[in-house]
């Protein structure tokens, strides 16, 4: 499992990736991390790649 923490829109957020498909986006709660947010996607091949894809939905959620 892969796990970027970021800033966004004044929060705490955290991306974490499987390494395959799967996202999730994630906030902190009572000292906890839960997921707010889930998606998949195929064909990532790398760290960057993902990192990029899953900034990407978070903006698209943030718009929604």
């Amino acid at each position: 499992m892969k796990y970027w923490e970021t800033e966004h829109n004044g929060e705490h957020t955290r991306i974490s990736w499987n390494g395959a498909s799967t996202f999730n986006l994630q906030t902190p709660i009572g000292g906890q991390w839960a997921d707010y947010h889930c998606f998949t996607c195929s064909g990532i091949d790398s760290e960057k790649e993902a990192l990029e894809y899953a900034y990407e939905v978070l903006q698209e959620h943030d718009d929604a």
